[in-house]
C-alpha cells in the first residue's frame, strides 16, 4: 500500500468512526475523493479497504455505504476477538512469555489493584481503566509471538465498540459497577496466571469466557438509552442501531459476575 494510499484510508476510517457519515449513507467515489483531496483511484481503493474492514459496504452498480450495526454484530465480533485473543493467551503460555511482555502484564494488573483500592467513579478514574485494560490486552496479543493473530485482532478492532477500549461502564449501581471491575480484574490476574505456570489450555479458556461474559455485559448495558447514548460517543459509536437487545440469541448465564467489557 503507497504511502498516499494508506493515509487516504486511515482520514476515511477516522471519518466513519467519528461519524462524518451516518449510517446507510451513499458515499461515491468523487465526493470521497473531494474529502479526502485525492484522486478518485485512490478514494476506489480506501473505500475498497474498508468495505474488506467491514465498515462500508457495496451494493451491485450503486456504489459503497456507510455501515450500520446492531449490537448483536457487535457482540459477535467481541466473541470473535475473544478467540483469537484466546489462542494467542494459549501460544503464549506454552512458548512461554518474554520477561518484557511478563513485565507489562504484572504491571497492568498493579495498576489495576492500585485504581481498585477505591471506587471507580470519575471520568478521570474511568479513563485510567480504560488504558489499563488496552495495555494488558495488547501485551496479551503480542506476547503470543503471532503477527498473523495481532492483524486479525487489529481488523476487528476498527469495528465499533470491539477493542478493548470501548468499555461501557455500569453507572446507575456503584456497588454493581465496583463488583464488575473487580470480576474482570480476576479474571487478568487468573489469565496471567495461567501463562507464567506454562498453562496454554487453561489461559485459552480462560481468556474464551472472559470475552463471552463482557460481551453479554456490554449487550445487556447497551440496553440502557443512558448506556447507548454514551456509548455512541467513543469512536465507531455513532454506527450504532438500535435494536433489540433482549438477548434474542444469547444464553443469559453469569451476566452480572463479568467485567463491564474485556
Amino acid at each position: 500500500m503507497s504511502v498516499q494510499l494508506e493515509e487516504a484510508t486511515d482520514r476515511l476510517r477516522q471519518m466513519l468512526l467519528d461519524g462524518s457519515f451516518p449510517p446507510g449513507k451513499k458515499l461515491r467515489e468523487v465526493s470521497v475523493a473531494e474529502s479526502l483531496g485525492v484522486s478518485r483511484t485512490i478514494a476506489r481503493l480506501s473505500m475498497s479497504a474498508l468495505e474488506h474492514e467491514g465498515l462500508l459496504t457495496r451494493e451491485l452498480n450503486r456504489g459503497s455505504r456507510t455501515r450500520a450495526f446492531d449490537v448483536e454484530e457487535i457482540i459477535d465480533a467481541i466473541e470473535v476477538r475473544g478467540e483469537l485473543e484466546a489462542m494467542a493467551a494459549r501460544l503464549a503460555a506454552e512458548r512461554g512469555v518474554t520477561p518484557e511482555y511478563r513485565d507489562r502484564l504484572q504491571q497492568a494488573v498493579a495498576e489495576a489493584e492500585d485504581l481498585l483500592a477505591g471506587r471507580i467513579e470519575t471520568e478521570e478514574q474511568r479513563t485510567a481503566w480504560v488504558a489499563m485494560n488496552t495495555r494488558f490486552h495488547e501485551a496479551l496479543v503480542a506476547a503470543s509471538g503471532n503477527r498473523s493473530i495481532a492483524v486479525a485482532i487489529r481488523q476487528m478492532m476498527a469495528l465499533p465498540l470491539v477493542s478493548p477500549a470501548s468499555i461501557i461502564f455500569e453507572r446507575n449501581d456503584p456497588a454493581l459497577g465496583h463488583m464488575q471491575l473487580l470480576s474482570s480484574h480476576g479474571d487478568h490476574v487468573a489469565v496471567l496466571d495461567a501463562i507464567t505456570a506454562h498453562q496454554g489450555h487453561r489461559a485459552e479458556a480462560l481468556v474464551r469466557e472472559h470475552a463471552f461474559r463482557s460481551a453479554q455485559n456490554k449487550r445487556r448495558n447497551l440496553s440502557d438509552p443512558a448506556a447507548l447514548d454514551h456509548a455512541r460517543s467513543l469512536p465507531g459509536g455513532k454506527l450504532i442501531v438500535a435494536g433489540d437487545t433482549a438477548y434474542p440469541r444469547r444464553s443469559k448465564r453469569r451476566l452480572a459476575s463479568a467485567g463491564p467489557d474485556a
